[in-house]
């Protein structure tokens, strides 16, 4: 009996000193991201050096999350048309980035870039033409323009964020209130789930996770209000719309993982995975972010 009881607890044993290895190796990436991304938020005011940082920041995350997701579709199969991933993916983030910067006052999706990106997507349907077999080809075609669109079409609300007066004050909190609600959703969720929020998508998400962690981004974002100098009824509203958000992006990219069947997008980020998996609620929060604020101004 006592060998018995050794040999279960052996692998229990071994799990918790891998979560802990886990926990820690995310702790020290993100010792080293969050400072910077904070900092790029902070100081990427347009028409400075700070606002080609950030312009920057957001291509790269472009260019990684395709790269991603082209590994993503591979791995079911799909042959991912690149220039249209890629080109899509890379191009809504930078001109939405060009359009605050440079030609303050225009509309967020300018004439001529829809212009170039219509006239380029009908193109790109003759790009299959050049393979030596047509099966799944517009299935290839769709598919990497759904990933490219996913990664670019969500992304490019970073730009008019920042734009906001207090732009940068708002990137953070949007941040903030993401990681916080990541975070609560994980501890409650492990402390009183019990009702599967998406049982087919993500089993192990629970409602009560997914509540604590909208109620957590709620309050937290009211503190920060009354600390900030802003509204604390405007930041309450803003944190539960954020908190929302957040649930529905990570059971977006779950979704997504799910189909491709993988378990991380990429290893890009020590302890994290690769970096949708860092900027799945992002992709969300931030476009709510970007209409609430809109919607109900930001004082």
């Amino acid at each position: 009996m006592g060998m018995a009881m050794l040999a279960r607890a052996l692998p229990v044993a071994a799990a918790r000193r891998m979560a802990g290895a886990v926990l820690t190796l995310r702790l020290l990436s993100a010792a080293v991201a969050v400072p910077f991304l904070f900092a790029v938020a902070l100081f990427g005011e347009k028409g400075t050096f700070g606002g080609y940082v950030y312009g920057g920041v957001l291509a790269i995350a472009a260019l990684l999350g395709a790269l991603e997701g082209r590994a993503m579709l591979r791995s079911v199969g799909s042959e991912s048309v690149d220039p249209v991933l890629f080109g899509v993916a890379i191009f809504l983030p930078l001109n939405a980035w060009f359009l605050v910067n440079r030609q303050a006052g225009r509309p967020l999706f300018g004439e001529d870039g829809f212009l170039l990106l219509g006239v380029a997507l009908m193109a790109s349907l003759l790009i299959p033409i050049r393979r030596q077999r047509l099966e799944n080809v517009l299935f290839d075609w769709a598919t990497s323009l759904a990933f490219g669109l996913y990664i670019g079409g969500l992304l490019q609300f970073f730009a008019p964020l920042r734009d906001r007066p207090e732009g940068g004050y708002w990137v953070i909190t949007v941040m903030g209130l993401n990681f916080i609600c990541d975070t609560a959703a994980f501890f409650v969720g492990r402390a009183f789930g019990r009702t599967p929020l998406a049982p087919l998508i993500s089993p192990k998400k629970s409602l009560e996770g997914a509540l604590g962690g909208v109620a957590a981004s709620a309050l937290v974002a009211a503190g920060w209000g009354a600390l900030t100098g802003n509204s604390p009824l405007l930041l309450l509203g803003f944190g539960a719309a954020i908190g929302i958000a957040a649930v529905l992006g990570d059971l977006a990219e779950s979704l997504l993982k799910r189909q491709t069947g993988t378990k991380d997008s990429g290893a890009f980020l020590p302890g994290h995975g690769g970096i949708l998996d860092r900027m799945d609620s992002l992709l969300f929060t931030v476009p709510v972010g970007v209409m609430f604020l809109q919607a109900f101004g930001s004082r």
